[in-house]
């Protein structure tokens, strides 16, 4: 056998025995994909797992998933069908004009191709009404703004054709009619001719915009709150804008796991502070929404805004400085089984924020009023 191919079998062999080799040596991929983290152990060796195709199966599983070069080759292949092909390889992300990011609801809910009959949405905010009449606290519904309404000049072509089918949006169906029957805050409006509430590469509001909205929320609640409770405010200590974006405002493009850095607009930031309000005369309050609430509850609001506060993500999973297990659904953690119990947990609280960004709206409240099977 000649050299070459002496050389060129070890280089097979050490490429399918890569993934082996990096966890005996502890070397670490060189590139990570944003959005994945699943590491697989090696499946245990054993004459059934042999004789029945686990062990097989699970050490292709293992090689695929524990790939050292993974990252590489995947961003490799973004990279090629997104800068010659502009496609995508993230689920729901669609390249609108000029290059901005979108996901396919925000699209959908701006151009309302996404609704719902109005009946439906006037039966879920009597329930909230209702809900907030039993429990005897405060509820304020927070709209919450869209990429794809807010860049709607932005959205790809293809989707703006199917414009102007639907009457009425379904922002428009749900500020309508909550605000017939309950405390309404309609963010989407309030920053609707304001520049730069949205990066180009991310799906969420800015940070900045973040900060302006947990002040928002504060003073709406001071105005549905005994005088005894006061929420505190974000203080901005200093402006700055930069190319470089931080947090959360190039979500998307992480997501997309390319080579290169998209073009981004130029984006302001706030330093801040927690204004200094005595934790007893801080509310206690539960939000209940979207992935639009992470931005200002991990900037520290259940604690610092609020006191000893809950945040049930989409109603499935309960986050808080006093909860042990993250992400447990309400039920498990508060131990309700009928509609009395769910009453009183509501109860513990001051008040209630249910909040939706716009493409979220068909399913908001992700059935909060209805916690079990009734």
């Amino acid at each position: 056998m000649s050299r070459s191919a002496q050389i060129m079998i070890l280089v097979i062999l050490l490429m399918l025995n890569v993934s082996w080799l990096s966890d005996v040596f502890g070397l670490k991929e060189p590139h990570p994909l944003h959005g994945e983290s699943t590491k697989l152990p090696m499946p245990e060796v054993s004459v059934q797992s042999i004789w029945n195709g686990d062990f097989q199966h699970g050490v292709d599983e293992y090689l695929r998933t524990n790939f050292l070069l993974k990252g590489v080759a995947i961003r490799t292949r973004n990279e090629i069908d997104y800068s010659i092909f502009s496609e995508q390889h993230a689920r729901s992300v669609i390249a609108g004009q000029e290059g901005y990011l979108f996901e396919e609801n925000y699209i959908l809910a701006a151009l309302g191709l996404d609704s719902i009959p109005t009946d439906s949405v006037v039966d879920r905010v009597d329930r909230i009404s209702a809900l907030s009449n039993a429990s005897g606290v405060p509820f304020l519904v927070v709209l919450a703004p869209g990429k794809g309404s807010y860049f709607r000049e932005f959205l790809p072509l293809r989707f703006l054709e199917n414009e102007g089918i639907v009457e009425d949006r379904m922002f428009d169906v749900w500020a309508r009619v909550a605000n017939e029957k309950l405390n309404v805050l309609d963010l989407q409006s309030h920053f609707a001719e304001v520049p730069n509430v949205f990066p180009k590469n991310g799906i969420h509001w800015c940070e900045w915009v973040q900060v302006e909205a947990i002040n928002l929320m504060s003073d709406a609640l001071v105005t549905i709150l005994p005088d005894s409770l006061k929420p505190a405010r974000l203080v901005i200590d200093e402006t700055y804008t930069s190319f470089v974006m931080e947090g959360t405002d190039e979500d998307i493009e992480n997501g997309l796991n390319l080579w290169r850095d998209l073009e981004d607009l130029e984006t302001k930031y706030y330093d801040t502070h927690w204004e200094e309000v005595l934790a007893a005369s801080r509310p206690r309050v539960l939000i209940m929404g979207d992935s639009y609430a992470w931005g200002p509850v991990n900037r520290g609001l259940l604690s610092h805004g609020y006191r000893s506060s809950e945040f049930w993500f989409y109603n499935a999973g309960v986050h808080g400085p006093k909860i042990e297990e993250k992400g447990a659904t309400p039920q498990s953690v508060h131990g309700f089984s009928d509609r009395d119990e769910f009453e009183a947990v509501i109860s513990s609280f001051d008040a209630v924020v249910l909040l939706s960004t716009d493409a979220n709206l068909p399913r908001f409240p992700f059935h909060f009023t209805v916690p079990i099977n009734e």
